[in-house]
């Protein structure tokens, strides 16, 4: 049964309907639009589905969206205070690199 999560991603208030096992990588490409973390591995190991949750790194393909009700999620997105794209992210945006060369054979 689907319930309304609040939270705040990227400094944004978020509200939208998610089914309790859904994956926070999952809400966040889905539900809110955000595309630049992945799922890679699925397993938290490869850490394309990196995230921060109230600061802290969390691995989104293993967190529940629901476990972060009323937390601070921040993506790649949200790096920027500016909306420029940071050095890093510029590099990887020019270069077409991946992150998680282990889990994405494309990248190999």
């Amino acid at each position: 049964m689907e319930q309304t999560l609040n939270l705040t991603v990227n400094g944004t208030k978020v509200s939208r309907g998610v089914e309790p096992r859904t994956h926070l990588i999952d809400f966040l490409r889905d539900a809110v639009g955000l595309t630049g973390s992945h799922i890679g591995c699925e397993h938290g190991v490869c850490g394309a589905c990196t995230v921060r949750v109230n600061g802290q790194i969390v691995r989104g393909c293993l967190t529940l969206a629901v476990q972060c009700e009323g937390k601070a999620v921040d993506t790649i997105e949200g790096l920027s205070d500016s909306g420029e794209l940071a050095q890093l992210q510029q590099a990887f945006h020019e270069r077409n690199a991946c992150n998680a060369d282990t889990a994405r054979p494309a990248c190999w």
